[in-house]
This record gives C-alpha cells, sequence and structure tokens, in this order.
C-alpha cells in the first residue's frame, strides 16, 4: 500500500513541475483571445466576445475569470486552472485504473498520461484541452463506480458529473452514447433513457445559451484548411480502436466499449468536419486510449509472459525513464520560452515608442498587444490597427484561409499613414510562417513595401520569439 501511494504521488508532483514550468512565460495568440475575454468588465462581454468566436466553454472561462480576481492577473494566474485540471486528470486516472488493472499496469497507463508531451504542454496553457482530459477520466472513472455498484447515488453522480463536464469540456458528450449503453446493459431502459435525456437536454440549453453565438462558417473554414490526411501512426491508432471494439463487445466490457466508442466517433466527427482533430483536442481521448491499451497489455503479457513477477520491476523502470526523458525535453527545448513573446513586444515597445511616433499593430498580434498593454498600463498607446491579415476566428474581420489581397493590405496602410506623413514608424507584426500561409500572404512584408514607396526606410528590425517589431523613418513624404 505504500508503494502504491508513493507511485501516485511522484505521478502528482511530476505532473504538477512539468506544469510549473514555464507557467510565467507570455501567453500567446490563443491564449491572449482567451485571457481578454476573462478580462471583459460583464459576464455577457465575456461569454460573447466582442473580437474573437468564443469556442472556450463557459464554465473553464468562469473558473479563469475567478482565479485571477482571486489571485490578480499575471501570466501564471491565467495557468493555474489549467494545472490544476491537469493534476486532477492524472488523479483520476490513476483512481480508474486502479480499479480495473493491475498496479504495474495501472502506473503505465496513469503515467503515459502524466508524461504526455501535449498533455504537459497544456497543463500550462489557458485553454480547456487540460480540462477536456481530466474530464474525460472522471467520466469513465465514475462510469465505473457505476457499474461496479449500480446504486441510486452512483447513477446520480454519474449525471452531476456529466452536467459538470459538459460547460468544461464540450468533446464530453462522446463519451455519453457509450455511458449510455453500459447504464443499460448494467441497470436497465429506464436509467440509460434518463442519463441521455438529461445531458442531452442540459446540453441543448448550453448550445442555445453559448454555443450557437459563438458558431460561424469561417471557424468550419479553419478546420477544413487545418486538417491533415490520416498519418500512419493514426491509422495505427483507428484500426487498434476497431479491433478492440470488436473485442470488448464480444467480451461485454461495458467500459471499455463507452471509451473506443468516443474514440470511433471522435474521429466520425473530424471526417465529417463537425469537430477537428488537433493533437490538442485529442487530449480528451488519451485516457480512453490508454486504459484499454494497457488493459490489452496486460492481457497479452498474461498470455505470453514466462515470468509475470518481472512485470512491476520492469514497468516500474519503464515509468521512471518515461519521467526523466519528459523532464530532459523540457529543458532541451526550453520550454519556459514563450510560443509567441507578447509581453516582451509590449514592453520594448512601450520603452521606445515616442509619442510623436506612430505606432501601426497588425490584426495578427491585436489580441496579445491588447492584453499586456492592459496589464502594463500603457493605456495611452495610440496604436493604429490593421485590419487585414487577421487570424481565425475574428468576428468583424475577413478571418478565411487566403484572404489576404495585396491591394487590401495597401488601402489599409494609406489608410492608417496618411500620404505625405513625415516621422517615425514602428510596425509590430506577427513573424509565424504558419500564419502568413494561412491568409495567403505574408502582410508585415506588403506594409513595409508599400511604406518604402512612400519614401519610409527600415532603420531597425528587432525579432523577438514570433513577434517582429520594425522601425521605419519617413523623410519624405509622398
Amino acid at each position: 500500500m505504500t508503494g502504491r501511494r508513493i507511485a501516485a504521488a511522484a505521478l502528482l508532483l511530476a505532473t504538477l513541475a512539468l506544469g510549473i514550468y514555464g507557467i510565467g512565460r507570455s501567453l500567446w495568440l490563443d491564449e491572449a483571445w482567451v485571457a481578454n475575454s476573462v478580462l471583459q468588465p460583464s459576464l455577457s462581454g465575456m461569454f460573447w466576445y466582442p473580437e474573437w468566436l468564443q469556442s472556450t466553454p463557459p464554465l473553464f472561462l468562469l473558473l479563469v475569470r475567478g482565479t485571477v480576481g482571486l489571485v490578480g492577473t499575471s501570466n501564471a494566474a491565467f495557468r493555474i486552472v489549467p494545472l490544476a485540471f491537469a493534476v486532477v486528470g492524472v488523479g483520476a486516472m490513476i483512481a480508474l485504473t486502479r480499479r480495473l488493472l493491475p498496479e504495474p499496469f495501472a502506473l503505465l497507463a496513469s503515467a503515459l498520461l502524466a508524461f504526455h508531451p501535449t498533455a504537459i504542454e497544456y497543463s500550462r496553457t489557458c485553454k480547456q484541452y487540460s480540462a477536456e482530459l481530466a474530464m474525460s477520466a472522471v467520466i469513465l472513472l465514475a462510469l465505473v463506480l457505476c457499474l461496479e455498484s449500480p446504486v441510486r447515488r452512483r447513477f446520480v453522480w454519474l449525471c452531476g458529473i456529466f452536467i459538470v463536464a459538459l460547460p468544461l469540456a464540450w468533446a464530453a458528450i462522446f463519451l455519453l452514447p457509450g455511458a449510455v449503453i453500459a447504464v443499460w446493459a448494467k441497470s436497465g431502459l429506464r436509467r440509460a433513457f434518463g442519463l441521455a435525456s438529461v445531458t442531452s437536454a442540459w446540453l441543448a440549453i448550453l448550445y442555445f445559451e453559448f454555443i450557437r453565438q459563438n458558431v460561424a462558417p469561417q471557424l468550419r473554414a479553419f478546420w477544413t484548411s487545418t486538417a491533415k490526411p490520416l498519418s500512419p501512426g493514426l491509422t495505427a491508432v483507428l484500426i487498434f480502436c476497431i479491433v478492440a471494439s470488436a473485442i470488448a463487445i464480444f467480451r461485454r466490457n461495458w467500459v471499455q466499449i463507452a471509451a473506443l466508442s468516443a474514440c470511433l466517433l471522435f474521429a466520425v466527427a473530424d471526417l465529417l468536419r463537425l469537430y477537428p482533430a488537433e493533437p490538442r483536442s485529442r487530449l480528451f481521448l488519451l485516457p480512453c486510449f490508454l486504459l484499454v491499451a494497457a488493459a490489452m497489455a496486460q492481457d497479452i503479457w498474461n498470455r505470453t509472459a514466462g515470468n509475470r513477477n518481472w512485470a512491476g520491476v520492469a514497468i516500474a523502470l519503464l515509468v521512471i525513464g518515461l519521467g526523466v526523458d519528459a523532464g530532459r525535453k523540457q529543458i532541451r527545448d526550453r520550454k519556459d520560452r514563450p510560443e509567441e513573446d507578447y509581453q516582451g513586444a509590449v514592453a520594448l515597445l512601450r520603452r521606445r515608442v515616442s509619442p510623436s511616433d506612430v505606432l501601426l499593430v497588425h490584426a495578427s498580434v491585436l489580441e496579445g498587444f491588447r492584453l499586456y498593454a492592459a496589464m502594463d498600463g500603457w493605456r495611452d498607446n495610440h496604436a493604429i490597427i490593421g485590419d487585414t491579415g487577421a487570424p481565425c476566428c475574428a468576428r468583424s474581420r475577413n478571418a478565411l484561409p487566403h484572404s489576404s489581397r495585396a491591394g487590401d493590405v495597401y488601402a489599409d496602410i494609406d489608410r492608417m499613414v496618411p500620404p505625405g506623413f513625415v516621422g517615425r514608424l514602428w510596425l509590430m507584426t506577427s513573424s509565424r510562417p504558419a500564419h502568413w500561409a494561412y491568409i495567403g500572404n505574408d502582410e508585415s512584408r506588403l506594409w513595409k513595401s508599400r511604406l518604402a514607396q512612400r519614401g519610409c526606410t527600415v532603420t531597425a528590425d528587432t525579432a523577438l520569439r514570433n513577434i517582429a517589431i520594425t522601425t521605419m523613418d519617413c523623410v519624405e513624404g509622398k
């Protein structure tokens, strides 16, 4: 018992430590608009953020808003909730696997979850994906408890967890069909219908209150444009899930059926372009997949291994190796550095831009600029915001793939910098190649080209992490 507790505590502490590493780095674009929505004066402004489609679930936003209100505004404060959910997810996975698997294989599945590189990254990212991972593990744990002892109290807990999970993780709905089937098999049609109807009614309310107003064609266009064909690895995973589903149905293993049905429904939703299967969104499926994979690994080991006593030793060593490797990669890859250094860019501009200078902020970096200008109290920045080249998914700007047109960019520059201007210009733009590829033009180059035609010359280029600051002197206005 002591060894089990030590192993569980070590995994939870490792999850916490890996998430804390880099928790104070500058927020990047996706985090910045979540943070800006959280900082809106009203709840309605947070749930319907005026600048961007609000794809973040409402309960997650409320928890981040409450945390920031309690501890103050900082990079780390915005990430406390995601980190807490990462710890909850690993804890729930430990409890789940220990009820279904021998200790060595339970430890292995939990460690693979804790040390997964995408899970680590989103444990310190102000997005909902660590909450999705946690809710997946928690729902499966509640389902196991309900199936073990189908008393009324545990069934009510299962329904309640779905009610809490949906406004935290929209992907929780993928677990509902399998859970309904499992409850039907163990507790009868009445309870299965109750779970399905209560959860579906709650989802309908959430849809009309929060989802419908934040859905637009450009969101699906973004998913479609960034979708990638199935890699050999994902193809193998899909085949595994199909084969494992057939085995689980044959054995009437209802927990595995629920877990695998979520994986298959998720894959279908991606193929139909209804829900994006990105690495971060697939975190929701990680507890489902690892649970089934560990169970099958344990079954194979029992059938083939000569000396079963070596399983504990071998897996313990493997888990230690996974943890050491995860920590080494975090340090080697400098995960404490920002993805986009908005904080550094705004601090640099605040120091150097004089009141007579003109500051142009490209739409691709607007959210980060707005966030750190507000956090730094730089209210008199007089920034002029560009209207072209916005990333997905701005409400009031054209943010469709390949929407950039040189003529529109030149006209926008002429709007922001009137003919005959003489003075110093500061340009803050993205330097992420992926963004320029998405909109179809490198608008930072178009900006500089147009201004050069009007007599402006570049005097300094400062490269930060995926952010560019350009200084131009316009001596002879044209």
